[in-house]
C-alpha cells in the first residue's frame, strides 16, 4: 500500500486500530483494514463503533472463513467492502483504490 503511495498505519489488534482511528490526530484516516476475526476486539466490533465515531470512514473487511460464515458475522457490516482471504496483492490494491475513489 505505501507503494501506491498511502500512509499505513498498523494497529496489533481491534483495541489499537479504534484508539488510533478516534486520535484527533489521525483525521485523516479514511480507509480500514481489519480482519473479521482477531483477538481482544473482531473486526464486526469495531466496524460496529466505528460506525459510531467515524461514520465516513471507509471498512474493508477481510477473513479466511467461508462466504456463508462471514455473511452470518458481519450482518449488516457485510458489503462489496469485503476481501476473501487468500488474496493477492494486486486484489488488496484494486479493493483500496475502489474505496478511496468513494472518499
Amino acid at each position: 500500500m505505501r507503494r501506491d503511495g498511502y500512509r499505513v498505519l498498523e494497529a496489533r489488534n481491534g483495541v489499537e486500530a479504534l484508539e488510533l482511528a478516534n486520535d484527533p490526530s489521525h483525521e485523516d484516516i479514511h480507509i480500514l483494514l481489519r480482519d473479521v476475526a482477531m483477538p481482544y476486539m473482531r473486526g464486526i466490533q469495531l466496524a460496529e463503533q466505528l460506525r459510531e465515531t467515524r461514520p465516513n470512514i471507509q471498512i474493508l473487511l477481510t477473513s479466511g472463513l467461508p462466504h456463508q460464515e462471514v455473511i452470518e458475522r458481519c450482518g449488516p457490516y457485510f458489503s462489496p467492502d469485503f476481501l476473501a482471504k487468500p488474496f493477492s496483492v494486486s486484489d488488496l490494491s484494486w479493493k483500496i483504490k475502489q474505496l478511496a475513489a468513494a472518499i
